[in-house]
């Protein structure tokens, strides 16, 4: 008996010993697993705290028939209040062409709207409406905080259907995207989501669940499914600032005048002197061609031959992205480029100035 009581008595001590042990592992998992809620958020009171700010945008158009007729014709794209006294954020390819402007309301009251300003580069445009009522802005937040997989809120006037805005809803697929559009405009600094933005929904806002501006909903990836591409809210306010201070976009000078690297010109550049030699036939970058007596590239001490890989960490694959991330900074910005002189990669910093207006 003495031994069976013994056994009987390691065997407890043994499954204790293993409880705790057990309990230790789960709470060492648990400690290190991020805590996620896999519920999905309800979107209805960020949906009714964003609807006031968000308008339709309808624009009529004058344009040549098959029989070289003027015939007038409509559009229908969206936008978002940003101020009470009726200043409007909207897509610049959604009112370049316009004869007319009508800005629909939540409340389905119609104004006709007036274009303060636009940022054909960056697909921005700025227009405002006369009315007595107190508008109600959307608030800001600074796109920086997003974060990839943190949920967010499309919403505008999806095929121009009358009423309260479309809303979908998705994540933040990635950032600082650039893309190329159908109309030749390299856009940089974009917030790709699968949130799905519609024909219509151009110009409206992207809001994260607290119902602030991430960015303007701008354009699809063609041929794909969920991808879409907003304006991040950052660059936004950058623009909108100028509009309103100077009545034009800043635009900064570096003084370069540079080309997309391709196969044949980096040959035909190895033939007349440039060491370029050992490049692979695919490198991407952009090659300096002429830099401007006086400006920030002579000051800074870039040469005609040198490779521009990055700007401020960001890859260039070719001349147009190049100028298009330039263009998000500011006269009196310092930026970075990472170039490539010889066989060394050097950092080099130059102080941009201003431009001359290219709206």
């Amino acid at each position: 008996m003495k031994n069976i009581a013994k056994t009987l008595l390691l065997l407890n001590l043994f499954l204790l010993l293993l409880i705790s042990c057990t309990t230790d592992i789960e709470t060492e998992i648990n400690s290190t697993t991020p805590k996620t809620d896999m519920s999905l958020p309800s979107l209805s009171e960020t949906i009714e705290y964003v609807s006031p700010s968000v308008v339709a945008v309808n624009i009529s158009t004058v344009a040549l028939d098959r029989f070289f007729i003027p015939r007038i014709r409509s559009a229908d794209g969206s936008g978002v209040i940003i101020s009470k006294d009726g200043y409007i954020v909207t897509n610049d390819h959604v009112i370049k062409d316009a004869r007319e402007i009508s800005v629909i309301l939540n409340d389905e009251s119609i104004y006709q709207a007036e274009i303060i300003g636009r940022v054909p580069y960056s697909d921005i445009a700025l227009i405002k409406i006369n009315t007595e009522q107190e508008l109600i802005p959307i608030e800001f937040s600074s796109s920086k905080e997003l974060r990839v997989g943190d949920w967010v809120i499309a919403l505008g006037n999806a095929f121009g259907l009358a009423g309260t805005p479309t809303v979908t809803a998705g994540i933040v697929s990635a950032k600082e995207r650039v893309i190329e559009t159908e109309d030749n405009r390299t856009l940089t600094d974009m917030i790709q989501t699968d949130a799905a933005i519609n024909n219509g929904n151009s110009g409206g806002p992207l809001v994260n669940l607290s119902g602030k501006l991430v960015g303007i909903n701008s354009t699809i990836m063609r041929g794909a499914e969920g991808i879409g591409f907003a304006i991040s809210s950052d660059l936004v306010l950058r623009y909108i600032n100028d509009l309103l201070e100077f009545g034009e976009v800043q635009i900064p000078r570096d003084g370069i005048e540079g080309r997309t690297l391709d196969p044949n010109f980096i040959s035909t550049l190895c033939e007349v002197g440039y060491n370029l030699c050992e490049l692979d036939e695919n490198f991407k970058g952009v090659a300096i061609l002429e830099i401007a007596l006086d400006s920030p590239a002579s000051k800074s001490g870039l040469l005609p031959g040198d490779i521009i890989i990055s700007i401020e960490n960001k890859p260039v694959r070719n001349y147009g992205e190049y100028m298009s991330w330039t263009y998000n900074f500011k006269p009196g910005d310092t930026i970075n480029l990472n170039i490539i002189r010889g066989q060394e990669e050097i950092e080099i910093s130059l102080v941009l100035d201003r431009a001359l207006d290219l709206n």
